[in-house]
């Protein structure tokens, strides 16, 4: 049954189940997904240049474990959480295939009961608008505010209502509903573009960075914010992107250049929080 986007447990449950079903193909479909990659990318090296070796990291939503593997590799000490399980033990087995199993530790849950994991954390990272899957933003972010240590970072990614690409592209491809299909309060988003993830949905939550953050605004403060995919084609698109790459790859060099400009990091359909905790 279809569940009511809700902090329940008959909903996280589902949420758990769909990522349990994909898992094991989830680095061959949404890793090979250039469009995503360029997002784990960009966030992973706005992280890197924040946190530093020894530092405590926190991560929701861990995935298959490939940003934890990487922040460890670095020298930090990473707690690495998902609602699936499956998904973390892909984690703990890349941990101990690359060497990290030691700096790497790795709990199912969902993002508000991590949120709660006892601190101090010196950062937090969180990629691929997991955070959009959380009925429970506002526990999210209460907990992290008691957590992180005051000056510690949380580096944050999340799925955005509006898309300047989407609202341009979509009604001159004559779906003009699509473009504002995310303005609901929920929204029915397939886990992954193959096989069982295509046909398993989830109801998702998409906000404005303004409706993000206040969820976070009490414990945080905006070091930086980047909107991605606002010029450039969004990750359901990424066929139509690699067939037009002599387009795409010029428009996506200009939204590296201009992705904090005001006029661009709101309209991204995804943007990239790096929040500071606030001094108590």
């Amino acid at each position: 049954m279809f569940p009511t986007y809700a902090a329940d447990p008959g909903y996280y449950a589902y949420v758990a189940l769909g990522y349990d079903k994909t898992a094991g193909s989830y680095d061959r479909v949404e890793g090979q997904n250039a469009i995503s990659e360029r997002v784990r990318r960009t966030t992973l090296s706005v992280a890197i240049d924040l946190f530093r070796p020894g530092e405590r990291i926190l991560e929701l939503g861990c995935g298959t474990g490939r940003d934890a593997v990487e922040l460890a590799a670095r020298g930090m000490e990473v707690v690495a959480t998902d609602v699936s399980s499956e998904m973390v033990n892909a984690t703990c087995r890349r941990a101990e295939r690359e060497g990290v199993a030691e700096q790497v530790s790795a709990l199912s849950l969902p993002a508000a009961e991590a949120a709660a994991i006892e601190g101090p954390f010196d950062g937090v990272y969180s990629n691929g608008a997991v955070l959009n899957l959380e009925p429970d933003l506002g526990r999210v972010a209460r907990n992290l505010g008691r957590n992180v240590r005051a000056g510690g970072f949380a580096v944050l990614t999340a799925a955005n209502r509006i898309s300047l690409f989407e609202l341009l592209c979509y009604p001159l491809a004559f779906r003009p509903r699509k473009a504002f299909r995310k303005l609901g309060a929920t929204v029915p988003i397939p886990i992954s573009r193959e096989g069982v993830g295509k046909r398993y949905v989830v109801p998702t939550r998409f906000l404005t960075p303004n409706e993000f953050y206040s969820f976070f605004r009490d414990g945080f403060e905006i070091h930086a914010l980047r909107g991605l995919q606002a010029i450039t084609p969004p990750w359901n698109l990424v066929d139509v992107s690699e067939r037009f790459r002599g387009m795409t790859r010029p428009l996506e060099e200009i939204e590296d250049a201009v992705g904090t400009w005001p006029a661009v990091r709101s309209l991204g359909a995804i943007y990239l929080f790096a929040l500071r905790r606030r001094s108590e």
